[in-house]
Parts: C-alpha cells; sequence; structure tokens
C-alpha cells in the first residue's frame, strides 16, 4: 500500500489540475439578453431593462496581487437591443473621496479609477476590442492583438458613455453600437470571448476582473470568459462621410537673407473621409485630399551626434485606422513616410481566420530612410529644378490563423516614382509552441531600382536587391523568461515605406530573466532581473564589430512607483578602431501624490563623437511630469540636459523641453498649448568645421482650441509658429507662422 502511495498521490495531484483547467475552460457563459428598450446614456441606470440585464461580478484582483477577491465590489450588468451591446458598470467604493477622476482627452485615462471591458467578437483569442470609462465618462478605446503583443490605442469607434459619482463610488454606462464592431456574419446564438476589467489606483494600481489571470501562460486573450446570445445582429453597412472644411494662412521667412515674410494670403481646402462597412467584418477607407492640421507638434528630440534616423509616432486618423492588420514585428508600413498624400484608399477585414488589408496612396514628396552597418540618413526625391516627386504607395498584407494562438502571414509593399521603385515582400509566423513558449520568424527580400542622382552622389548600383530575417524564439512564464534570436539583413536591404535604420549585419542575442513577487506589506511588490549578451558581425566579411554584455533589474511597488536599472560593457568597432564602452542608467517614476506623477532619468556611458572619431563620454539627465492640477486643467512636461565630452573639454552642451497643457471646459470642449524647445552649446575650438555655430535655439508653439462631438465630427481653430537663434543672427527670430481653422462632420447613413 505504501509503495501504492505516491501514485495514487500523484494521480490525484493530475486530476486535480485536470479539473482545475477544465473548471476554467468551462466556466459557464455569460448570457447576453435582448430588448427592445432604447438607452439615455446619462450613468443613471434609470430604464427598465436593466433589471434584466445579466449581472456580472468582478472575482478576481489580477494584479498587483494574483488571483483574490479584490479589494472592492465591482458589479456590471450587459445586455443588448438589436442595434447596440449596453453595458452598465456600478463600481462600489468604500472612501469615494479617493476617487481618481478628471475631464481629459480621449485616450488619456490610464492612472485614473477606470472600468470597462474588453470583447474579441470573433471568439478565436487572438484579438479583441476594449472599452473603458473613467467616472466622468471620458473614453478610451484600442485594439488588443494577443499574437503580437501590441495594444493599439489609436483606434477610435463612435460609441456613447457616461458616468456619474455616487456616494457609493461610481457608476457608468456604455453603448457599443455593433456598427462599429466586426464580427463573423454567422445565423443563431453567438460566442464572444469577454473580460470585465477595473483600475483601481490607489498606493499600488491595483486591477480586479471577472476572469482570473495564469501567468505561466504566454496569452492573455485565451484565459478570458466567453459570453452567449446576440442572436441575429448584423453591422450592417455603416456608410460613414466625414467631409470637412478648413482654411489657413501661413507666412515664412528665411532670416538673415529674408527679413520680410513671405505667404499666399489665406488658402482654403476641402476634402472627404469615408468608411464604409462592407460586410460585418470588413471596412473600406478613403480619403480625397486629406488635412492634418489639427495634428499635435511633434516633441523635440536631441538630433547632435546621432547615427540613425529618428522615429516620430503617426497621429493622423485615415492612417491609424484600422493599422493593425498591417502589423509585424517589423514596421514594414511606416506611414510617416507618407508625408503628403493627396489621397489614399483602405481595406481591411477578417473572416474565419483570414485577415486582410490593402493600401494605396500618391505622395506629394518621396522620402525615405537609406539605412547602414553604422548609420542612416534619410534621402529626398527632388526633380531637376528642386522640387519634390510625387510617388505611388501600395501595400497589401494576408494573415492566417492557425492552431491555437498562431499565425502565419505574408505582406508586401511598394513605392515608385518615375526610374526609382522600391519593393518588400515578406513572410512571418507567431506559432505558440507551448503554453510560455513562443516561436517568431520573419523572411524578408526587397529589391530596388535607383535613381541617377542616387547612383552619382551615393555609389548606388542601377538596381539593388537583398534579404533580411528574424528567428526569435521566447519562454515566458510567472518567474522565468529566456530568449534567444538571430537577426539577418544584406548589405541593399531597405523597406522605403518601412521604418529599418540598420543593415548589413547580423545579430545573434541571448536573455535570461527571473521575476519574483513580494508579500502583501512589502514596498516593492513585483521585482525582475535579467542578464543578455549580444554580438554583431559584418555580413560583408563576417567581422565582429559589437559585443555588449548587460544586466537589468525592474522593480514596481507602492507610491505606483517604477524603477529601471541598466547597467554593461560595450566593445564598438567603428572606423577601424575599436571603442570599450562602460554605461549605466536608471530611470523611473512614481506618484508622491494621487494627481501628479514625477519620473526621472540618468544615463551615462562612454560613447563616441562621430564627426572627428574619438572617443566621448555621455551624461543625460532628465526629469517629467503630469499634474492633473484640478478636474479641468492637465499640465505635463519634461526636460532634459545633455553632455558631451571628450579628452580636450566638453563637446557640447543641449538642453531640450516639452510642454503640453489642456485645459477641459467640458468633455467635448478643451483648449491646448503646446512649446517645444531645444537649445544647443557648441565649442567651436573642438570642431574642425569652421563654419560650425557656438549655439543653435530652435522653438515651436502651437495654441488650439477644440470642439470634439465624438472623434470624427469636430471643430478646430488655432495658431502656430517657430523659429531660431544661432551665430547668424542677433536675436530669437521666427521663420514660420499659422492661424487655421477646421471643421469636419461625420454622417453615419
Amino acid at each position: 500500500m505504501k509503495k501504492q502511495q505516491p501514485i495514487i498521490i500523484a494521480v490525484a495531484l493530475a486530476l486535480m489540475l485536470v479539473l482545475g483547467y477544465s473548471a476554467h475552460a468551462q466556466d459557464s457563459k455569460i448570457s447576453i439578453p435582448k430588448t427592445s428598450g432604447k438607452i439615455d446614456v446619462d450613468g443613471r441606470m434609470d430604464e427598465p431593462f436593466w433589471k434584466d440585464a445579466t449581472k456580472v461580478d468582478y472575482r478576481y484582483e489580477t494584479q498587483p496581487r494574483i488571483n483574490i477577491e479584490p479589494l472592492e465590489k465591482t458589479t456590471a450588468y450587459i445586455i443588448e437591443n438589436g442595434d447596440s451591446l449596453l453595458v452598465a458598470i456600478v463600481a462600489y467604493d468604500s472612501d469615494p473621496s479617493q476617487i481618481q477622476a478628471s475631464f481629459r482627452k480621449r485616450d488619456r485615462i490610464w492612472g485614473e479609477d477606470s472600468v470597462g471591458f474588453k470583447v474579441d467578437t470573433f471568439n478565436d483569442e487572438r484579438k479583441a476590442y476594449n472599452f473603458f470609462v473613467n467616472p466622468y465618462g471620458i473614453q478610451g478605446d484600442s485594439i488588443e492583438d494577443d499574437v503580437l503583443g501590441r495594444e493599439d490605442s489609436s483606434w477610435d469607434a463612435i460609441w456613447n458613455s457616461a458616468g456619474r459619482i455616487t456616494k457609493d463610488g461610481y457608476v457608468v454606462e456604455f453603448e457599443i453600437p455593433f456598427k462599429v464592431l466586426r464580427f463573423p456574419n454567422t445565423k443563431g446564438k453567438k460566442v464572444w470571448g469577454i473580460d470585465f476589467v477595473r483600475f483601481y489606483p490607489r498606493d499600488y494600481q491595483h486591477r480586479f476582473a471577472y476572469s482570473p489571470n495564469d501567468r505561466n501562460l504566454s496569452c492573455v486573450l485565451c484565459q478570458i470568459g466567453k459570453a452567449e446570445g446576440l442572436e441575429n445582429i448584423v453591422s450592417g453597412n455603416n456608410l460613414e462621410i466625414t467631409p470637412y472644411t478648413a482654411a489657413q494662412k501661413s507666412e515664412r521667412r528665411d532670416p538673415p537673407v529674408q527679413n520680410e515674410w513671405q505667404g499666399d494670403g489665406v488658402e482654403y481646402e476641402a476634402g472627404v473621409d469615408l468608411r464604409w462597412g462592407v460586410t460585418d467584418n470588413s471596412v473600406l477607407g478613403a480619403t480625397i485630399n486629406p488635412d492634418f492640421s489639427q495634428v499635435e507638434t511633434d516633441a523635440a528630440q536631441l538630433d547632435v551626434n546621432k547615427q540613425f534616423s529618428l522615429f516620430y509616432s503617426e497621429k493622423r486618423p485615415f492612417f491609424l485606422e484600422g493599422a493593425d492588420y498591417f502589423n509585424t514585428q517589423y514596421t514594414l508600413l511606416h506611414t510617416r513616410n507618407i508625408a503628403d498624400p493627396d489621397f489614399g484608399i483602405k481595406y481591411t477585414g477578417k473572416s474565419e481566420g483570414n485577415s486582410y488589408g490593402a493600401l494605396i496612396s500618391r505622395d506629394q514628396s518621396t522620402s525615405f530612410i537609406l539605412p547602414g552597418p553604422q548609420g542612416s540618413s534619410v534621402y529626398t526625391l527632388l526633380d531637376d529644378n528642386g522640387q519634390n516627386v510625387e510617388s505611388d504607395v501600395a501595400v497589401a498584407r494576408y494573415a492566417l490563423d492557425v492552431g491555437e494562438n498562431s499565425q502565419v502571414g505574408v505582406m508586401t509593399t511598394h513605392r515608385s516614382a518615375g526610374e526609382y521603385e522600391n519593393n518588400v515582400y515578406s513572410v512571418d509566423g507567431v506559432h505558440q509552441l507551448y503554453d510560455a513558449g513562443r516561436l517568431r520568424y520573419q523572411v524578408m527580400y526587397t529589391d530596388s531600382d535607383n535613381t541617377e542622382d542616387m547612383q552619382q552622389n551615393l555609389g548606388m548600383d542601377p538596381s539593388t536587391s537583398g534579404m533580411g530575417y528574424r528567428l526569435n524564439y521566447g519562454h515566458s512564464d510567472k518567474h522565468w523568461n529566456w530568449y534567444l534570436s538571430r537577426t539577418e539583413f544584406d548589405e541593399d536591404f531597405r523597406m522605403d515605406v518601412g521604418y529599418l535604420t540598420i543593415v548589413g549585419n547580423s545579430k545573434d542575442v541571448g536573455g535570461l530573466g527571473y521575476r519574483w513577487y513580494g508579500d502583501d506589506d512589502d514596498f516593492f511588490y513585483e521585482k525582475k532581473v535579467k542578464a543578455e549578451y549580444s554580438v554583431r558581425h559584418f555580413t560583408s566579411n563576417n567581422d565582429k564589430y559589437e559585443q555588449i554584455r548587460e544586466l537589468s533589474m525592474d522593480l514596481y511597488g507602492s507610491l505606483r512607483s517604477t524603477i529601471n536599472l541598466v547597467g554593461g560593457k560595450r566593445d564598438y568597432f567603428f572606423a577601424q578602431q575599436w571603442f570599450d564602452q562602460d554605461f549605466f542608467s536608471v530611470n523611473g517614476s512614481f506618484r508622491p501624490a494621487s494627481e501628479w506623477k514625477l519620473g526621472f532619468n540618468i544615463d551615462v556611458s562612454d560613447d563616441i563623437d562621430y564627426r572627428h572619431i574619438r572617443p566621448g563620454e555621455y551624461f543625460d539627465y532628465g526629469l517629467y511630469t503630469e499634474w492633473q492640477v484640478n478636474d479641468a486643467w492637465f499640465l505635463g512636461a519634461d526636460i532634459s540636459e545633455t553632455d558631451f565630452d571628450v579628452n580636450d573639454g566638453q563637446l557640447f552642451n543641449a538642453l531640450i523641453f516639452n510642454l503640453n497643457t489642456n485645459y477641459h471646459f467640458s468633455a467635448k470642449s478643451y483648449l491646448r498649448f503646446i512649446v517645444r524647445y531645444s537649445d544647443v552649446d557648441y565649442n567651436t575650438e573642438l570642431y574642425s568645421d569652421p563654419d560650425q555655430v557656438s549655439n543653435l535655439t530652435r522653438t515651436s508653439r502651437q495654441l488650439l482650441y477644440t470642439y470634439k462631438w465624438n472623434p470624427r465630427t469636430a471643430f478646430y481653430i488655432g495658431y502656430s509658429d517657430n523659429g531660431f537663434e544661432d551665430d547668424t543672427v542677433n536675436r530669437f527670430e521666427k521663420t514660420g507662422r499659422s492661424f487655421f481653422t477646421k471643421f469636419s462632420y461625420a454622417f453615419q447613413l
């Protein structure tokens, strides 16, 4: 009998694991009843149909404590009326005075109290729509891609919400029209993945949810609950037409050569965006003469002594819609490269595990990145008169869901203008090997026809081509993570509508990390350590030119604090000599008060003066703050100072400052003011160029008033200017100024 005990115990444990897993996997579905009632979205839940809605309690705290009873009670109510999914959430709070809520821009509610839900309409455990609101009903929505591990908050749907703080906490209501969702056009009952989530920020950032979270699984959407019902719902053709009209007066000058303002008077423009839900799961979008005057100014970045081109995020609405359908491990489509389009057409959709997207556009200017093994630059096509050259852009993507949480896909991009052409062809995949392990790969081929100017001035062949690939294996469970990857690009590889700054090299990386968790009374509730080794070789001769050994630690704790420490050694071969470099950085953030976030960074490292090929030392110090002054006023700012020293003294000193502030008159009306400032002092005695200026200051400002009924119906009026100061002028000089206004209205047919 004693010999059988280990067998009996093992069998019992196995049965417990199986039953435990089955209990979760077969968790009863949430039934979504139907009503004929209409909703007045006001956060009051006074419609009679709410008593017939399915009641769903939030059962777990999943962060920072793991799958235990939540600190506060939260209850959701769900029902549908044939046109919309209706959800109400009652968030109880034992001390409502601690609720953190304010009027904010859309998608900027994170860090405050908020509640919402995620819904996987295809029930394929790969993508989900996320809908959240804060206690004032301010919206945040996104698309979560569990295969690539990304969340795209640039997606903006038109839906209704409202919130109200009460003596017991707060109440919110959602109305999500089915026409903003994509789902299979099947008859009978539908099954959707669903989870309800609440963020409860106090000393820690608590997360409450309906579904538990197993950190030994590398997937998230595979763990959420299921909802059943939704018979006979349709998305409809959902034709949305958004015309706009805009007026702008811009003036420019070029001191000290040209001191008088030059301009063409007031310029008027009109255009239209179209969005048509062709089927329940596909959308056609088009734009004619798109205008992006309401886009905020890019944050200032330091561009001194940089090897590689700076990255700027896309912010324009047409390109953001459906952008997730073009995502791969590498950014084959970086739509900021389509700088000045006069039209665009996009079609995206998904059906029975097949997702697809196509984009066509014409760009009135043509600029792209020329990458290399140790640096990159931006090249612009110009005609014989020095004018911009138009180019045609076409992109297509197809992906197939395979197995559980796995995917394979193909993608191609094309750009051409006269004798110039660039094409990229790609095959990629993500495969869930087991619960905690994934294999990722991407293989790419490019061919290019280069202009005569590129051949003469850049030494390029008339036609070039190249291969590139990346192979990665990663394991991530509750405590351990490790990964191995191999990347290689030929010297002539380019993706001219994508973003890639380094080619002509191979890179091998290996890393090992461990994560552990503290007790409830520990200041830090989670800690991570990681070691990584990487090495690069030139593809031309297989010579090694970079080797990095790195250790890092991440800490998460009280005051909603995060701290990251990184240190290591880098051996780098550049301009026929080796540079031995040490580096160290620490950055972090915390909240000394609920409405105030403070962050910092310190970077100290050995570096290279790339212009004169000599060793240097890099020191960068920065602070940033986010301050919710009151319910209506938000203030955000960051400042950084960079010193770069060589053996003979300081080479340059740079100060970068960015200010963003918004004042909300209501949930729909706000005023925004932005300042971008950079000031660089150069030690001219240490520069070989006799024309090197001793100082360069740049400033840009933007003041914008917005009234936004929804993401696509809005009124804007604003002013912006920019200028500089250096050795050629004796004071700060404005070089550009602009007044603009725009009105757009979304007709939903």
